[in-house]
């Protein structure tokens, strides 16, 4: 009777084996210590925040969106903050459509650079116009395209800004699609490494449009004079350099997270991509090393796994590889979701996750090719 288990007859094979179980054993660690960031933020005691705070918002031609949004930034559930608009250069009806809210509202706050054709700047003025008109420490960004997920959002965000960076959590809401919801994918993988790298002292990236740091450290880091020189980085590089002064701290809690806008998905999702894939240069070679070696985990499983099916007849082995990465990859969104309530996601996990691997070699083979200055629009 012919046995199903098959064992290897020869160095080659073994070597196969060995590189691909070792390759699968990495890409399981770095699940397990993604979890462990979440395991450690949902047992950190909360903190009873009441600091005044200042939400910093640029705006350039956007007043269908601030007639839309900014109200759902105004009536957040927190006693004392205040909203600054800095309209950059907008000619549309921005100027009206502020003065409008301000009487509703008084504490919105507006500041304004006027256009100037001899002088093209990117959004990292705007951002610093918007920091020195600030009358509080604390600061928190976004971006008028966006929503908070409810009135509860700033205080949950508060609640955890226990030191000098707090990193929210953001993403597009929850809707039907695999393009949508593969995007949103992508982008909660994004998150929870960022999280992960900064709670273990490796802070790398944030997300602009959560973000928080204090006034003093933005003068004490000299502004963007550090990367005065290069258009993007107004996030990554800020969680970088103030997470080394005063440290970081993480909310990705369902309450603080901030939706993006859905319009132009693709548009936004690459355009977040491709300013994580700029900043890349500037990290430090233990974070790239250590970013590096997941993608290239998964790169050598694949390109084994596919190797030993059509040429060797280890299929037994290949089942339970597959069986172990599946139960992982699935086991890990699990945990993910259920964490952040994002719906959709959990059951095409395996499918997005392969897609994921193709979109990160892509971005980093174009931003490593071609060099695009990206001005803010």
């Amino acid at each position: 009777m012919e046995t199903l288990l098959t064992l290897p007859t020869s160095p080659l094979q073994w070597a196969i084996l060995s590189i691909l179980f070792t390759s699968l054993g990495m890409e399981i660690f770095y699940h397990i210590f993604y979890i462990r960031s979440l395991r450690k933020e949902k047992n950190k005691k909360p903190i009873q925040n009441t600091e005044p705070l200042s939400i910093v918002i640029c705006s350039k031609n956007e007043s269908s969106y601030l007639e839309e949004n900014l109200p759902l930034f105004l009536e957040q559930d927190y006693k004392n903050y205040e909203v600054i608009v800095v309209n950059d250069g907008s000619f549309d009806d921005t100027e009206t459509i502020l003065a409008q809210y301000q009487l509703k509202y008084p504490h919105l706050r507006t500041t304004k650079i006027p256009v100037d054709e001899k002088f093209h700047h990117n959004k990292k003025l705007a951002i610093t116009i918007g920091i020195k008109a600030a009358k509080n420490e604390h600061l928190i960004f976004s971006s008028i395209r966006n929503k908070p997920s409810g009135n509860n959002w700033l205080k949950t965000l508060m609640r955890s800004w226990d030191k000098g960076v707090i990193m929210g959590y953001a993403n597009f809401e929850n809707k039907k699609g695999f393009l949508h919801n593969f995007l949103k994918f992508d982008l909660l993988l994004k998150s929870i490494k960022s999280s992960s790298f900064a709670l273990s002292g490796n802070p790398h990236s944030g997300n602009g449009n959560n973000l928080g740091y204090k006034k003093a450290d933005f003068f004490r880091n000299k502004g963007f004079a550090k990367q005065a020189h290069f258009e993007a980085g107004y996030d990554h590089l800020m969680v970088q350099q103030l997470g080394k002064l005063s440290g970081n701290s993480v909310c990705n809690h369902p309450n603080a997270k901030v939706n993006l806008c859905s319009e132009n998905k693709l548009e936004q999702w690459t355009e977040i991509n491709q300013q994580y894939y700029k900043c890349r240069k500037y990290f430090s070679r233990k974070t790239k090393l250590i970013i590096d070696t997941e993608t290239l985990s998964k790169v050598i499983f694949y390109s084994f796994f596919i190797y030993a099916l059509f040429f060797t007849d280890l299929y037994i082995f290949l089942a339970f590889a597959f069986f172990l990465r599946t139960i992982s990859i699935i086991s890990f969104t699990k945990i993910c979701t259920s964490h952040l309530k994002e719906e959709n996601l959990f059951l095409s996990s395996c499918i997005y996750d392969i897609f994921v691997l193709f979109s990160r070699l892509y971005f980093l083979c174009t931003n490593f090719i071609f060099s695009k200055r990206n001005q803010w629009k």
